[in-house]
């Protein structure tokens, strides 16, 4: 029970100081917010923040973590393989995970530390992106341009999409948007993703 108890404190005592980095996102920079200012919105100690995080950017990082592995799961899923050929697969639900129920990454979307969450974002992706790519690349086949550059723009486009969705108030549907997101993709990866050399 004691066991239980300290558990629920830990997990509370987190919440507040991840609520607090949020409320401060609302109102100015990140690169602006101290520790001081966490701790004083948390109303914790600063040995208490320590105990739960190293730095600043620990604290967002394990904040939005969660949310970005659903939303790498929905990356990963967006290529596939139909014998030899690559295609790109529906990204809707992405669009309609953002609408519908992910409340941090559409407040992180309004802040004025978007830019950041997007660097990181971005960094996040391509790394797994350019994993997942190279162990679906078929034996003996060629990317035409490095996977490393492939997949920087793989995500930095749809990063970009999601980022203007957002600020335009989402005048698009999710469905729209899936379908301008494979209409600047497509071509790319039909056109760019082999070596003419590799081919039988």
């Amino acid at each position: 029970m004691k066991g239980n108890e300290l558990d629920r404190r830990v997990l509370k005592t987190r919440q507040a100081i991840n609520e607090a980095l949020f409320s401060l996102m609302e109102e100015k920079r990140y690169n602006k917010i101290t520790i001081q200012d966490i701790i004083d919105r948390a109303n914790v100690g600063r040995s208490t923040f320590y105990s739960h995080f190293a730095t600043k950017d620990e604290l967002l990082f394990s904040s939005v973590e969660d949310e970005l592995e659903i939303l790498n799961q929905y990356i990963k899923s967006y290529i596939e393989y139909d014998g030899e050929k690559p295609r790109v697969n529906s990204v809707m639900e992405l669009f309609e995970h953002i609408q519908e129920d992910s409340k941090i990454v559409k407040g992180l979307f309004k802040t004025e530390s978007a830019d950041f969450f997007f660097e990181k974002v971005e960094i996040y992706w391509n790394h797994r992106l350019e994993e997942y790519l190279q162990s679906k690349l078929p034996l003996g086949k060629n990317p035409k341009v490095p996977i490393k550059i492939l997949t920087n723009h793989i995500s930095s486009t749809l990063i970009n999409l999601l980022k203007w969705w957002v600020n335009n108030n989402m005048s698009y549907t999710p469905s729209q948007m899936d379908q301008y997101f494979r209409d600047l993709i497509n071509p790319c990866i039909d056109s760019v993703f082999y070596n003419d050399s590799t081919k039988s």
